[in-house]
């Protein structure tokens, strides 16, 4: 199949790759869509591996006040430099992510921010949820952990489904910015505020 400049614009759309990297996806899975995207999102995950050391020295702080002023969100978006925080679409995406906080309501930003006191608090609801099971003390225990775990990842920021695309999560979403910017860009912190 001949890879397209229309293609290969298309598919820039869709993952906000750069071109070069679209054409190169697009080329090696023969004008595969679905096979170029996922290669796309696998290389835009090892990018993102690699940049976990880095320091974010610069970002931005976002605000965004909802609809008649019942719901406000205070994000802090970090990334390595300047030139990045100063870039209309890194101002979009801290606008988006504040956007997916005010409706979505995270509690955390992942599984690693929740405080120990909410982690006690949630095992002692499901053990005693479980317990009324009647089932085996190891099968409870793995219900509990079950629970847990999808408790977390349903409350916490970057595990959930981005409000805009179903389709990824907002980690998902941070990742390919992180490959089109080529930085570490990470949620240092939020607040949201509903009357």
């Amino acid at each position: 199949m001949a890879i397209t400049s229309d293609l290969v614009k298309h598919l820039r759309q869709l993952t906000g790759a750069s071109i070069a990297l679209c054409k190169k996806a697009l080329e090696e899975t023969a004008g595969d869509m679905d096979r170029a995207m996922a290669l796309l999102k696998k290389s835009s995950e090892a990018l993102a591996s690699k940049k976990e050391g880095r320091s974010t020295g610069s970002g931005l702080i976002e605000s965004y006040i909802h609809g008649v002023g019942k719901v406000g969100v205070l994000l802090e978006l970090r990334c390595e430099t300047d030139f990045v925080a100063r870039n209309a679409e890194f101002k979009t995406l801290a606008h988006d992510i504040a956007l997916h906080i005010a409706g979505v309501k995270p509690g955390y930003i992942d599984q690693n921010h929740v405080p120990e006191e909410a982690k006690e608090e949630a095992k002692r609801l499901f053990l005693e949820e479980a317990g009324s099971l009647g089932k085996s003390k190891e099968m409870t225990e793995r219900i509990v952990a079950g629970k847990m775990e999808a408790h977390f990842r349903e409350v916490s920021l970057l595990s959930q489904q981005y409000v805009k695309d179903p389709s990824i999560s907002v980690e998902e979403l941070i990742k390919r910015h992180i490959a089109h910017f080529g930085e570490k860009i990470e949620v240092t912190r939020f607040v949201r505020y509903e009357v």
